[in-house]
């Protein structure tokens, strides 16, 4: 950067008469980045005017050129965009709002002091000046027209923002100073040249004194920087340790992290096991059948009453187990589609024994009324079917067929059943009916 600075200053302002104090690479804001130079400069001559300058670098060659000068009192606002961060964007409001980005934070900086200096020192102008650190804006003496020393070199000695700041006034106590000295001295106004040489002695004779102090405290000094030397050893030391530390407790984070996903994974573990439980509950408790509810439907005796109370029972909790509402994805289940199969069965075998024992009932009382039918006349068989109970009825035709038995009669009976409501037609030969 000082080499284009110096280059600008020798191509550019010289020619015209002009200093350059403080340079910035910039390039638009949020467009192609095509970088150009921001210069604050000062002209030679008086009344001096402070001119903010854009410099470009030419297409055809390496030789930069003038593009744009703005004067320092057109500038209205300067907004630094942020006063805390390192940001390199500034905002320079002229007659219309110049947006930039810099190529550093510091580079930007430099520039908006340098600005803040210059409108301090020759222009007195109000410029806001926002988002801008304080530390920037630092408070330069106040200064007349007369105070500013004439010439070319005077006017910006320095070629920078030293040349800014290179008249400084006394304060309060550096003028008690010299008044005091100045009375301690009778010719310190009669003869000016004298008391300088006066005063350059003394500075000399302290300089002296100055110089044989350091050499005389070497000692002093070397037992300092043995001390420094020991001292940066134990920081050495200390940033080892630290570091160790820092290590230990990286792995101790590490093992935080996989007990934390561990304990997580056993939490989730834990209330998977809980639902799947409770799921396995719902199931055991609603599509469970007891042994002696399998073994009624299976071989319960349908001829007693006891044994026509366990069949019913044992239907009941069947028909519960079957009509159970499942929840979604019980029926995905082997163990619940084996059990379901396991109820069919039942129910089939069940249906069957119980419709094998009903069909034998029937047939035999129809067997028994056709034979009171063919001895009997109508109104007797009527009296007896009047008198008749359906629990005598077993026990009758079991003593009819013992009867039947021991004379060796033989009875022939066609009996045509159908489910179509077709009547029964038995035959017995006259001879059969006379014997009986």
């Amino acid at each position: 950067m000082t080499a284009i600075k110096h280059a600008l200053q020798r191509d550019i302002f010289t020619p015209n008469d002009e200093r350059l104090l403080s340079i910035v690479n910039v390039c638009k804001a949020g467009k192609k980045k095509r970088n150009c130079f921001l210069c604050a400069t000062v002209t030679t001559e008086r009344p001096v005017q402070v001119n903010v300058v854009k410099v470009k670098k030419s297409d055809k060659g390496d030789f930069y050129k003038r593009q744009t000068a703005w004067a320092l009192r057109d500038l209205a606002v300067v907004d630094a965009k942020d006063a805390v961060k390192e940001n390199p964007e500034f905002d320079l409001h002229f007659d219309k709002v110049y947006k930039w980005v810099a190529s550093s934070a510091v580079e930007k900086n430099t520039f908006i002091s340098c600005i803040w200096k210059l409108n301090q020192r020759y222009l007195r102008k109000k410029i806001d000046f926002i988002n801008v650190s304080s530390q920037l804006l630092e408070e330069l003496p106040k200064v007349t027209e007369e105070s500013v020393p004439s010439g070319e070199n005077q006017s910006v000695a320095g070629g920078d923002e030293e040349a800014v700041d290179e008249y400084q006034e006394l304060n309060a106590r550096e003028e008690q100073d010299i008044e005091i000295m100045m009375e301690g001295c009778e010719y310190a106004i009669s003869n000016a040249e004298a008391f300088a040489e006066k005063l350059s002695r003394e500075l000399q004779v302290l300089d002296g004194a100055n110089i044989q102090s350091i050499m005389a405290s070497e000692k002093q000094v070397n037992i300092l920087m043995k001390l420094l030397d020991e001292a940066l050893k134990e920081v050495d030391q200390i940033e080892i340790k630290l570091s160790s530390y820092e290590e230990m407790l990286q792995s101790v984070k590490d093992q935080m992290d996989q007990i934390s996903e561990s304990n997580h994974l056993i939490h989730l573990s834990y209330t998977n096991n809980v639902k799947l439980l409770s799921e396995i509950e719902y199931l055991v408790n609603h599509m469970d059948l007891a042994k002696g509810h399998i073994k009624a439907l299976q071989e319960g005796d349908l001829t007693s009453s006891r044994g026509i109370e366990a069949c019913t029972n044992a239907a009941d909790a069947l028909l519960q187990c079957m009509n159970v509402a499942l929840h979604p994805g019980h029926d995905m289940l082997h163990a619940v589609k084996q059990q379901q199969q396991r109820f069919s069965d039942l129910r089939e075998q069940f249906a069957r024994r119980l419709t094998s024992h009903l069909n034998s009932v029937f047939v035999q009382q129809v067997l028994f009324l056709i034979i009171l039918y063919e001895i009997f006349n109508p109104k007797l068989l009527l009296k007896r079917i009047t008198n008749l109970k359906f629990c005598d009825l077993n026990q009758q035709l079991n003593g009819l067929v013992r009867y039947v038995g021991r004379r060796k009669w033989h009875l022939r009976v066609q009996v045509c059943f159908s489910f179509n409501g077709r009547k029964v037609f038995p035959t017995f030969s006259s001879a059969e009916k006379s014997e009986f």
